[in-house]
């Protein structure tokens, strides 16, 4: 959101130096993204005057004009069509840098005719959106004052970053809010002028859960017209294009306190009265953007009194009651509504406007008649009118929340004694009302604060206000987390055994689309709600998928040795009885391995060679090695899916601790992969369930390895597995290692046959 520092300083003194402000909000967790200087855009800008304004000789849409700066005439060439001798202009003298062109103005030729210098619009100056024609200053502008001080441009905008939860900072006063209890000054707000009476205006809200609140005010007899500059310019400072004196009233109410607001052209409306409910299937409204919506069951829609959908509530007005040069009565709609239901609308239909952002952020639902007192008292002043009065409906009052906060729970969670007086100063200046109560405070949580409902949330609020800073770090710990170190640890030990092994790491995210999730977990997939890509709603249940993302990457940007190693969260549904942390739901830590393309470049003593499925087990092997496992069995079993050409699972003792794949071409083809990819992914708790606590050392052997090779003939369907396991259950007391060297087929040995080597 953009702050204008002009309008902070209607509500609250600021720090001397924008630099302290921007340091100030950051450490109070409104980020601040951007700063933007307005006056830097007028350096070497000045009051000038149009001596001479001819037609250019070479260009019909060209002038070429003499302009007086009050010490030298300049020759400018000129293409705004309102140019004219006598004028009073903003004149950008040689040297210039125009920030909004993004250019520094110097001599060039321009069909012929030189121009030093350049007579300037407000879009070229970045004062607004207008690049209609050039700017004309009154006859009296003194010539040769900087324009930055003539037209007291000392505006700097502030963009901050504001999470999900803190809604109440989406407006000025609410950000003049935490910059006093920050500094401790005064928190000045408008004062509000409540005139006008209660008026007898239906409004039937059919179901309150959806619109809690709808409070309205009627004005007559106003005059539509251009809104006057101070207003203009409060609304292109922050990013707002002005439309008319109406609709930039309430919109100016917006950025000011909050609360989005709407007006409608009151002759517009059939019937008497408003009726907010939800949308009728199929049911359409041509929005304000003037196109025709089809709306879904649910909506929220604002309806006249015949019934007739005037607006999507929260989101966008409808075009049949737009506010126009010819309105004279108009309607000021200022309402609560249901977060969640605007969210999913604004969604549904991409429309995000300045209004649904706030709204998905809970509004404060006791702000709306203070809204309506502010606008109808800046709408008589630009534009006019008699305020007829007010009407509100609110069935159920929503009110503020109590909780109890303990001192003695504030010093134990931030591990500081922070004074009572202090405690109460920082809570009464973020708008909760606390009293001490012994040993505690009673606070009651303003509406606007829909964030604070616990007692744990108010201590985060003292230590944001009093600084994190501020709060020391402590000489020794007292609080130890074993199990979570100790995973820690064991992660970063798999991940310099895996560096170590050649691999790169990579961490990917854990959304993928619906349809490849399903390939791995079928009715397991755990899918969100409101996903921030609708391409990818689905938690990954396996890494594989990020691992053929990442090859498919690489392979587009021509890497052709791809070796890489991700340590990351995999979720599925939990099994009917699985005891998992959240019921329903299983979350785990995997491990994963990916190699595919060259394995070795081609040199004098070696061809080039391609990875393959013994690279990825000698890889795995070398990593358990690493972790002393040593009771390892790499078992190969059928499994008919898609998603692999061949498969072997890791054993440990008697765990399955993870598998060995080379993907399948069907999976392969999804990612646009032409080439074999090799994976293996391994449970990390199951890992580290396999590395012994206590290892123990082994003496070296006395005597000389000996080795003997061995040739077994066997029927081609027996697999090597089969015979290295046989050999091993024979558990011979000198044997160390038996490992398959040699594999012969040939007619002369005979059909179904094979022979197979091994080293023992």
């Amino acid at each position: 959101m953009k702050v204008s520092t002009n309008w902070l300083k209607q509500y609250v003194e600021l720090p001397e130096s924008i630099e302290t402000l921007e340091k100030l909000l950051t450490n109070c967790g409104l980020e601040v993204a951007s700063v933007e200087d307005k006056g830097k855009n007028f350096t070497n800008v000045v009051v000038g005057e149009v001596r001479t304004c001819e037609k250019h000789p070479n260009a019909d849409k060209l002038s070429v004009c003499d302009v007086y700066d009050g010490s030298e005439v300049h020759h400018v060439v000129c293409g705004a069509p309102n140019v004219a001798k006598g004028q009073r202009i903003a004149l950008a003298r040689v040297g210039a840098y125009l920030a909004i062109p993004g250019f520094e103005i110097g001599k060039r030729k321009i069909r012929g005719e030189v121009s030093a210098g350049m007579i300037c619009s407000e879009a070229e100056l970045g004062i607004s959106e207008d690049a209609s024609g050039i700017i004309v200053l009154p006859d009296d502008a003194p010539l040769g004052t900087p324009l930055k001080e003539y037209l007291d441009i000392t505006d700097v905008i502030v963009e901050i970053e504001i999470t999900p939860n803190r809604g109440d900072a989406l407006s000025h006063i609410g950000v003049a809010r935490d910059i006093a209890a920050l500094t401790g000054a005064d928190l000045k707000l408008p004062e509000l002028k409540s005139e006008g009476e209660a008026i007898e205006y239906p409004i039937t809200l059919e179901d309150p859960s959806l619109c809690p609140r709808y409070s309205a005010a009627k004005l007559s007899n106003v005059k539509v017209g251009p809104s006057p500059d101070w207003l203009k310019q409060a609304l292109e400072a922050v990013g707002i294009r002005s439309i008319n004196n109406i609709v930039d009233v309430t919109n100016y109410v917006m950025m000011e306190a909050g609360q989005p607001m709407h007006a409608f052209d009151s002759d517009l409306l059939k019937g008497e009265g408003i009726r907010v409910r939800a949308a009728k299937k199929g049911e359409k409204l041509v929005t304000l953007d003037d196109k025709e919506r089809t709306l879904r069951e649910g909506d929220i829609v604002i309806c006249d009194g015949e019934d007739r959908p005037i607006a999507l509530g929260g989101v966008m007005g409808g075009a049949n009651t737009e506010i126009h040069d010819g309105s004279t009565n108009v309607l000021l709609e200022s309402a609560h509504f249901n977060s969640t239901s605007i969210r999913l609308t604004a969604k549904h239909f991409a429309l995000h406007s300045e209004s649904s952002y706030r709204f998905e952020r809970t509004p404060d639902p006791n702000g709306t008649m203070n809204a309506l007192y502010r606008a109808a008292e800046i709408i008589q002043e630009v534009a006019g009118g008699t305020l007829i009065g007010y009407a509100d409906a609110y069935p159920k009052k929503i009110d503020s929340r109590s909780v109890e906060l303990r001192h003695t729970q504030i010093g134990r969670i931030l591990g500081i004694d922070i004074g009572k007086d202090e405690v109460l100063r920082i809570l009464r200046t973020l708008g909760v009302e606390a009293e001490e109560a012994g040993e505690a405070y009673k606070c009651s949580i303003p509406t606007f604060r829909s964030d604070l409902e616990r007692e744990i949330d108010l201590i985060e609020e003292i230590a944001r206000i009093h600084g994190y800073d501020n709060i020391p770090t402590p000489s020794r710990t007292t609080v130890y987390a074993r199990a979570a170190v100790d995973q820690m640890e064991f992660h970063e030990r798999l991940k310099s055994i895996s560096t170590g092994l050649g691999l790169d790491e990579i961490m990917s995210q854990g959304m993928i689309p619906e349809g490849i999730a399903k390939k791995f977990a079928a009715e397991q997939v755990i899918t969100v709600m409101n996903p921030v890509n609708v391409e990818r709603p689905a938690m990954r249940p396996s890494l594989i998928p990020s691992i053929l993302e990442t090859v498919s990457l690489n392979l587009r940007n021509q890497s052709t040795a791809i070796s890489v190693f991700e340590i990351g969260s995999v979720y599925r549904k939990a099994a009917d009885g699985q005891n998992t942390v959240v019921p329903g739901y299983d979350e785990r830590t995997s491990y994963a391995i990916g190699l595919s393309g060259v394995a070795q470049q081609r040199s004098w003593y070696a061809p080039e060679r391609e990875y393959d499925f013994f690279d990825l087990k000698g890889v795995i092997t070398a990593l358990l090695e690493a972790l002393h496992i040593d009771n390892v069995e790499f078992v190969s079993y059928d499994k008919s899916d898609a998603l692999s050409a061949a498969r072997l699972q890791v054993v440990v003792g008697t765990a399955v601790i993870g598998d060995l794949v080379e993907v399948s071409p069907e999976l392969l083809a999804t990612y646009d992969i032409e080439q074999p990819v090799f994976i293996a992914e391994l449970q990390t708790d199951q890992l580290e369930t396999a590395v012994e606590s206590d290892q123990k050392l082994k003496a070296i052997s006395r005597y000389p390895v000996v080795h003997r090779d061995l040739a077994f003939v066997l029927a081609s369907s027996i697999e090597a597995d089969t015979l290295l396991n046989t050999i091993r259950e024979v558990q011979a007391k000198y044997w160390t290692s038996a490992e398959v060297i040699d594999l012969y087929e040939s007619e002369k040995l005979g059909k179904g046959v094979k022979s197979l080597a091994v080293a023992l």
